[in-house]
């Protein structure tokens, strides 16, 4: 819609102007009757253009004509009056006037024209606008460095062309989702994601095609429930963005101080400065994503662990473009390669690999397939290198090749590796298949749990009596028949589960050829989201036979000595009987006391025995329990001496001594506790013996101490010389141990040995 300024003098005449033009052409009109009015009312509004009487009070139009183009020269301007002389029209257009209107009788008539020459004016000048801005556009965008500097120019481009306040673009990204790009003049809730949620959809569904939306106050009310109550539109447009037809946006006009109805012409011209603003966003988007693919390029050719090249088919390979890589894998910098300025790229090749190598890449280009190469080349230290070559044939427009494209890298280490796990390969296959061990390898591909076999060795055909052409494909379950034992299924299902391998050292089989013994190993391992087992077994009946015939025999030896044991304990208590009854026959008191002495003797040997005769393991003895039967015996023995004694004893639980060392050490303490018993204390006294035997840092301590008497100071006693000292000195070297004994109150004597049977006590 046109809006006009009417400015005449005359009331009548301004009323039968606006209700023509407003009610015949559509304009919209605002009326003053003076060019001081006129003046004003322009600094509130915006007008399309001006039509103004000449002959008024006060300010003339001619004056108000050049006061307008002190501040606007391009509103459009037409001078509406009486016939006034030539002179007056000269000036008029002279002084910026677009037409002038002579009025006629027929108000009809000089209106239609006005009309006329209005729409002419207001076209022209917004012609003449809209290509300036797209003129400008043009160099704004030529001259701008990112996309959000085209944006901006583009905003401020169709505020421009449109009239309105506010822009915004919105673009698509690869998945054709619409999202706000830039906005100008909207207040800053309208970026709100909650606002936007609303908008995106609204805006689509307004769009049919590419066809653009213009709209009134009247159907804009849709917003009122999304923006606040200081985004009230007056009018918008919604148009899209298109590029070579295909939608990349759309842009929103729109406006909120006051209703903006965009006229069909007005429509055309901003629809025509959209299609120029798609065309610049379109060629920026396609421009940076052009830039960023050579960057992308340009960076992964740099960081390639290799040579990128294009060269010509020629017998020479004769270099076009070669990358920086050149440097690490020949040693050659790309101007020493590039139009073999120094040596060409085919005299590197190893001679014995060239003539293969033109031979593969000529067969396929021919058949416009990549090749694909593996050869040695020299370096430019002469040494060696193996590379893998990948390229294809370069074609021009008639499908002729011009050349080739490819790169290089060096795989040196690699193939060293590969011929390394080529041997190592083959060497484990051969130990597979030498082994004596039977091997056999199960894959479950589809990760159903069946296991299918799909190798085994010579070894395991041997223990299955079958070719392994008549076993592969069978089940786990199937490999060991029906009859699976339950620990075996065990052992699999928790192999899968933990992953953590099975040993099963022995696993009983009843077979249609008897009974048989397999010690079984169980691995597993995982080939992509394969799982592989990993079987190894032996068939281990023999040993499993030998191994209970040798614990029969053991069993019949260990109990052959139990019973040799408890007749030498018989023995040894008869020959204790006998010395109790010579004892009893002597008078004298030395013969009775010598007698009670080996009495005690033999009673600590006989003891040993008695407990190897009852004992689980018939080699060890415990310490603790064989004391404590000593100091009960030795209590019976002297119950009628005339002292009262008190026995305390700290035995470690956990020593055991073989027969070897613990009648030695019986023998000791039967001695120490004897000579205790008899001369450490007063007659008619009391007393108190310790005895302990434990275990300090790998030596055994074995001690005997009484709050008797005491030694004397010169060292002898009524024993000093006695047999009983004689005797436990040398069972204590027979020991390999020593004695100690420390100063003190009563008398304490201490035999330290090794826990180590061979090992002689260093002190």
């Amino acid at each position: 819609m046109t809006k006009v300024l009417l400015v005449d003098d005359e009331s009548v005449l301004l009323d039968l102007g606006r209700q023509i033009l407003e009610k015949k052409f559509g304009f919209l009109v605002d009326t003053v009757d003076s060019g001081e009015e006129a003046l004003k009312q322009l600094k509130l509004h915006r007008y399309d253009a001006i039509i103004s009487d000449y002959a008024m009070p006060g300010m003339d139009g001619l004056e108000l004509l050049r006061k307008i183009r002190k501040k606007d020269s391009q509103i459009p301007f037409v001078l509406f009056t009486v016939r006034e002389r030539d002179s007056v029209a000269v000036e008029a257009l002279n002084s910026g006037a677009n037409f002038y209107v002579q009025k006629e009788d027929s108000p009809h008539v000089s209106f239609t024209e006005l009309a006329h020459k209005v729409n002419t004016a207001v076209e022209l000048v917004r012609a003449e606008k809209n290509l300036r801005i797209q003129r400008d556009l043009a160099i704004a965008c030529a001259n701008s460095r990112n996309l959000d500097n085209i944006l901006t120019h583009c905003l401020q481009a169709a505020k421009t062309t449109s009239f309105l306040d506010a822009a915004a673009i919105y673009l698509m990204d690869e998945h054709n989702h619409l999202s706000p790009a830039m906005a100008n003049g909207f207040s800053p809730s309208y970026s709100d994601h909650a606002i936007q949620a609303h908008l995106i959809p609204l805006f689509l569904s307004l769009l049919r095609g590419t066809d653009a939306v213009f709209r009134s106050i009247k159907i804009i009310h849709e917003y009122s429930h999304v923006l606040e109550t200081n985004e009230r539109l007056q009018s918008d447009a919604i148009i899209p963005l298109t590029h070579h037809s295909k939608p990349i946006g759309l842009i929103h006009i729109a406006s909120h101080e006051e209703e903006q109805e965009l006229s069909p012409p007005l429509q055309r011209l901003l629809q025509g400065i959209v299609i120029q603003i798609a065309d610049h966003i379109s060629d920026r988007i396609a421009e940076d994503a052009l830039v960023e693919s050579e960057r992308r390029v340009n960076t992964l050719i740099e960081n390639l662990p290799g040579m990128v090249y294009k060269c010509s088919i020629d017998d020479d390979r004769t270099m076009e473009f070669v990358s920086e890589g050149s440097l690490m894998l020949t040693g050659y910098r790309p101007s020493d390669l590039v139009q073999n300025q120094n040596p060409t790229y085919t005299s590197l090749i190893h001679p014995d690999d060239r003539l293969r190598i033109m031979d593969v890449i000529r067969r396929a280009v021919e058949k416009h397939a990549q090749f694909k190469l593996t050869y040695r080349i020299f370096t430019s230290t002469l040494k060696f290198k193996w590379v893998w070559e990948q390229g294809v044939g370069v074609l021009n427009e008639n499908g002729d090749v011009i050349g080739l494209e490819g790169f290089i890298i060096d795989i040196t280490r690699q193939k060293v590796l590969d011929d390394q796990v080529k041997v190592s390969q083959n060497r484990l296959n051969m130990l597979f298949s030498n082994m004596n061990t039977g091997c056999a390898i199960f894959l479950d591909h589809d990760g159903d749990g069946r296991f299918i076999l799909i190798e085994m060795n010579k070894a395991a055909e041997n223990l299955e009596g079958k070719k392994k052409e008549t076993l592969l494909g069978r089940t786990f379950h199937e490999y060991f028949g029906p009859a699976t034992p339950f620990e075996l299924n065990t052992a699999l299902n928790n192999l899968i589960t933990s992953g953590v391998p099975q040993n099963l050292p022995r696993i009983h089989f009843d077979t249609s050829s008897g009974e048989k013994w397999l010690e079984i190993y169980l691995s597993n391992t995982q080939v992509g989201n394969a799982h592989e087992i990993f079987l190894i077994y032996n068939d281990v009946t023999d040993r499993i036979r030998d191994e209970e015939q040798i614990i029969a025999s053991l069993q019949e030896k260990e109990l052959l000595l139990k019973e040799i044991h408890h007749r030498v304990k018989n023995n040894l208590q008869i020959i204790s009987g006998i010395l109790k009854l010579q004892g009893m026959k002597s008078t004298d008191p030395v013969t009775s006391e010598i007698l009670q002495d080996c009495r005690n003797q033999v009673f600590s040997m006989a003891s040993i025995h008695e407990l190897l005769y009852s004992s689980h393991d018939i080699g060890k003895i415990n310490v603790k329990e064989y004391v404590g039967n000593l100091i009960n015996h030795l209590k019976q023995e002297y119950l009628g001496v005339d002292i009262s004694l008190r026995y305390i004893t700290d035995i470690d639980p956990d020593i055991v001594l073989d027969i070897e060392r613990c009648i030695p050490c019986g023998l000791i303490l039967n001695e120490l506790i004897t000579n205790a018993v008899k001369y450490a204390f007063e007659p008619g006294g009391n007393g108190e013996i310790r005895v302990s035997f434990i275990n300090q840092n790998h030596i055994y301590r074995m001690e005997v101490s009484d709050n008797g008497r005491g030694m004397p100071e010169d060292g002898k006693n009524s024993t000093g010389t006695s047999l009983g000292t004689e005797l436990v000195s040398r069972l204590t070297h027979q020991i390999k141990g020593k004695i100690i004994r420390p100063k003190g109150q009563g008398t304490t004597i201490t035999i330290l040995f090794s826990e180590n049977p061979g090992e002689r006590l260093q002190l």
